[in-house]
């Protein structure tokens, strides 16, 4: 026993001592867009779907590294695939991830971050994307009824088909019948808007998509992620103490109250965790209204 704890604190430290250092090795880009998106936002229980991972920068690099997905708590991962394409505008990377839900309900998916350097400024920044909210449904009709409903289902669908079919060449033979014999030229089609650059996020945006993640998976897990995330937007690293990190900015009281209230959630016993937690989003709402 003692020596599995001596090497869980040697690994404890290894990852501490290796913070600075990927400090060092962050990529100098210039981010001009990164994106959370789904194939679709009404996926049902047990059918695969995708999350779609989308960054644009304007360099030329041949892989976007420091980029980390949110926990994928509620939904079980079956795999990605990554793709990274480079043209005179930059680099643009995406990354397609099949996932299925198991549960019907609502779920919230936290930001996708990217850690870089700001080829602008110099500065080591990270960014984040958009959140996404899915409203999980249950089993489909044809997924739960027996197979003489499903034959009937595809009969009727067979009969629409054929009815639109003979419709459509109807309106086609009218339309050739009654054509003017001098057709309007067709209207230009409009150029489609250009993208709008990504707006820089604020505090009050990270404190509301951790808000968000606490309230989908009120487990201690979300809120030991949570703590994390908070620390690393007031400059401290996970291993430090709260007292070191509540000296280090002592001018910021609303901040050390939701310190107190994430160090609480993540490592109070089981009897005070839905208490703690619960007062841990209160706080983090209140921050970012």
């Amino acid at each position: 026993m003692a020596r599995y704890r001596a090497l869980a604190l040697a690994l404890a430290a290894s990852a501490v001592l290796a913070l600075p250092a990927r400090a060092q090795v962050l990529q100098r880009l210039t981010v001009r867009q990164l994106t959370l998106a789904a194939d679709t936002t009404t996926p049902h229980t047990e059918r695969r779907f995708h999350l779609i991972v989308t960054a644009r920068v304007s360099e030329r690099v041949s892989r976007l590294e420091n980029i980390d997905l949110p926990l994928l708590a509620s939904l079980e991962l079956l795999g990605d695939q990554v793709t990274t394409t480079r043209n005179a505008q930059g680099t643009t990377y995406r990354e397609v991830i099949t996932v299925v839900a198991h549960h019907a309900g609502t779920t919230m998916i936290a930001p996708v971050t990217l850690d870089a350097v700001d080829a602008r400024d110099g500065k080591a920044k990270r960014y984040f994307s958009n959140s996404l909210t899915l409203n999980v449904q249950g089993p489909g009709v044809l997924a739960t009824a027996g197979p003489e409903l499903g034959a009937l289902a595809r009969g009727i669908f067979d009969v629409l088909a054929w009815l639109v079919g003979g419709v459509a060449l109807l309106a086609v033979v009218i339309a050739l019948l009654r054509r003017p014999r001098r057709p309007a030229p067709p209207a230009p089609e409009p150029l489609p808007p250009a993208p709008l650059p990504p707006r820089a996020r604020t505090r009050a945006d990270a404190l509301r998509d951790a808000a968000l993640t606490l309230r989908a998976d009120p487990t201690r897990a979300s809120a030991l992620h949570v703590r994390n995330a908070v620390r690393r937007m007031v400059g401290a690293s996970d291993a430090e103490t709260l007292e070191d990190v509540l000296r280090a900015i002592p001018d910021d009281e609303p901040m050390h109250g939701l310190l107190r209230a994430l160090e609480r959630a993540a490592f109070t016993h089981e009897a005070d965790l839905a208490s703690a937690v619960r007062a841990a989003i209160d706080r983090l709402e209140a921050m970012s209204a």
